[in-house]
């Protein structure tokens, strides 16, 4: 959804919808439950986004140096938002005793909500700038580094990015589904 919005503002169809494709298939296999929290994909992609935005030249070996470049951003992500919640452990117990309490006009929920959400956008943006605008750089000065060689392609990405999804597969059905769907995908190329 964030590629489509990014491509609906700046009116590039390409590499947004890409980007956005190979991000999903990376992390589809991880999504939050409990206390678990997987990789922030748009972290990356809005990285990979911004660069590609500041780089219209950019060919696709650049293109996928930028996006492995960028992966570790959605770990960084993941760790900010945990150290975020841990933060907000004591404003919830306020909360909690401020509702128990019953004192009207003491404590605000929607200042805490507001602030909470002001602070978590405002480290997020911090960091993304803090590391984007580095990679920008190293990335400009590898650029012609990188001018030679085989040239990827947005499939060959995608395929390297299902591979944890397909490994993630646990039940024999899952895989039966797997194997059937690869065999008629390669009579379907002959």
């Amino acid at each position: 959804m964030a590629s489509l919005l990014w491509a609906g503002l700046t009116f590039r169809l390409q590499p947004a919808l890409s980007a956005g494709i190979f991000f999903e298939l990376l992390w589809l296999d991880l999504f939050p439950a409990g206390t678990y929290i997987p990789p922030q994909a748009l972290m990356s992609l809005t990285a990979t986004l911004t660069i590609l935005a500041c780089l219209p030249e950019a060919d696709m070996r650049a293109t996928a140096l930028i996006v492995i470049a960028t992966l570790p951003l959605a770990y960084l992500g993941a760790w900010v938002e945990q150290l975020h919640r841990k933060r907000q452990n004591a404003r919830y117990n306020q909360l909690l005793n401020w509702n128990r309490g019953g004192s009207i006009g003491a404590f605000a929920p929607e200042r805490l909500t507001a602030g909470a959400l002001m602070e978590i956008f405002l480290v997020n943006f911090t960091i993304f700038m803090v590391c984007a605008l580095p990679l920008l750089a190293g990335i400009r000065l590898l650029q012609p580094l990188i001018s030679n060689g085989q040239q990827p392609s947005w499939p060959m990405l995608w395929t390297g990015a299902c591979a944890g999804a397909i490994l993630a597969l646990r039940l024999r059905r899952a895989h039966a589904l797997a194997a059937a769907s690869l065999v008629i995908g390669v009579l379907a190329t002959l």
